[in-house]
């Protein structure tokens, strides 16, 4: 993974802004039943920070004339919102996140492939994907060499081909052709019903591999695989076993969210002297709510789009109570079925098990009933939020679901290990605030990120039905 900031640089990124994420830490812990601020998540709010500070002194240095007497307070607040704002969006459980510094960059990683054929592996198949493990050939790197496919060099006169890896060892050579197979004595082939070695039907040479079956013997129309094991110490070796790696990279390009607000100068004076609140503060925090509320529901989105539902229908599940099940007893079970959502990631990657599940709203009483579901304190939620644990999954409820649908999927804590990115570049940032001759006032808010899917293996979609 290439990382955007320096590492030797991140420390003193923490020191600079360690009183904000102490703040962003409490806003967070309480909203969260007192969890911690985990290492992403500081160096993202602190990289956030860093960059509306900076832009904000340029910006408010080379204007004075647009800005009200407050603009020092102004830029306060805002620093404020984004400390709040950016640690609590719920893609930091959901997706990995790692900030940008330009507005382009990209993920790099190594994959890890077979580089010569070797019995039924060929090569340039995939052993060990960033994102998941391949199907594992028990004998690649061993002596035994299974299902090596040989096509007849003609469809008249002797079958002739070459074995691949030798020396091979005398005896050990069947070649299966269709409902026939030959075996080896002493470098002759025999038909292996014939133990007695008594009918020769062809000749295989240890040394060169070339395996001969006489004309009529074989039949030209069906594929011809050997089973033969060599001798993999002797030196020098004719092949050997090889594993190659390939740089590969997931391109990311900052794309933009924007919002204006607006009032009037006697609006505001109404506001603030009626009842005592700041108007234009007051927007600014639903502007700031407006983005962080689609940015968590597009990465929401995403994931439940890349969800594939299995097709052996072992996700769904049915809230109808059987005979004489009690309505506890029979919602536990749907623990079951969590449980082979899980088992589906892991079959599929050989490698990950999910962290985080998204539910429609109308799931939430199913899970309020099951034993080990712990609840999250209620709070003020902003679309979607986190509802509690069950079986080590944390829960979200999200709106853009539908109704009886959920998603298992899986966060690590690296882009290789999860199943979508977030990748700000540009956090949540104001224009300076504008006042007109008429009494209007104006300000807009931009946001800068790439959301892109990583591994699809990594979601699976199941659902409740009535």
């Amino acid at each position: 993974m290439k990382v955007n900031i320096d590492e030797r640089n991140i420390m003193n990124l923490f020191e600079a802004y360690k009183n904000r994420l102490s703040i962003a830490e409490s806003v967070y812990s309480k909203a969260n039943g007192g969890a911690k601020l985990d290492h992403n998540r500081k160096l993202v709010t602190a990289k956030g920070i860093e960059n509306i500070n900076r832009f904000m002194n340029e910006a408010f240095d080379a204007s004075q004339g647009t800005q009200r007497t407050d603009m020092g307070l102004f830029k306060k607040f805002t620093l404020n919102l984004t400390t709040v704002t950016l640690p609590n969006l719920i893609a930091h459980e959901i997706a990995i996140v790692h900030p940008m510094s330009s507005m382009s960059g990209y993920i790099t990683y190594i994959e890890y492939s077979i580089g010569n054929s070797k019995g039924a592996t060929a090569a340039g198949t995939v052993t060990n994907s960033t994102f998941k493990l391949g199907d594992v050939d028990a004998n690649y790197t061993s002596a035994q060499v299974v299902t090596e496919a040989k096509t007849a060099t003609g469809v008249t006169g002797d079958y002739t081909a070459t074995l691949k890896w030798r020396p091979i060892v005398t005896g050990s050579v069947e070649i299966i052709n269709g409902n026939k197979t030959f075996v080896d004595n002493e470098g002759k082939l025999y038909l292996a019903a014939d133990t007695t070695f008594t009918t020769q039907k062809g000749t295989i040479d240890y040394d060169t591999g070339d395996v001969k079956i006489s004309e009529g013997e074989y039949n030209t129309a069906t594929a011809v695989f050997v089973n033969y094991v060599y001798n993999n110490v002797v030196i020098p070796q004719n092949e050997l076993p090889t594993l190659k790696a390939e740089m590969k990279s997931i391109a990311l390009v900052a794309k933009a969210r924007r919002i204006a607000i607006y009032y009037s100068q006697m609006a505001a004076f109404q506001s603030k002297t009626d009842y005592g609140m700041d108007l234009g503060d007051q927007l600014a925090e639903k502007a700031v709510s407006e983005l962080s509320y689609e940015i968590d529901t597009e990465v929401t989105n995403l994931l439940v789009t890349n969800a594939t539902e299995p097709a052996d229908g072992t996700t769904v599940w049915s809230k109808t109570l059987p005979v004489g099940v009690s309505k506890r007893d029979h919602y536990c079970g749907f623990t079951e079925v969590l449980e082979i959502a899980k088992q589906k990631i892991y079959d599929a990657t050989k490698k990950f098990t999910p962290n985080f599940m998204l539910i429609a709203s109308d799931i939430l009483p199913v899970l309020s009933m099951i034993d080990g579901f712990k609840a999250n304190p209620a709070a003020s939620v902003n679309g979607p939020y986190f509802a509690g644990t069950l079986s080590g999954l944390k829960v979200f409820v999200t709106p853009n679901i539908t109704a009886g649908t959920f998603v298992v999927g899986v966060n690590g804590s690296d882009a290789m290990s999860a199943a979508c990115v977030y990748a700000p570049y540009m956090a949540i940032v104001p224009t300076q605030l504008l006042q007109f001759a008429d009494g209007g006032t104006s300000s807009g808010w931009s946001t800068l990120y790439d959301l892109k899917m990583l591994n699809p293996l990594l979601v699976v979609k199941g659902r409740v039905t009535a």
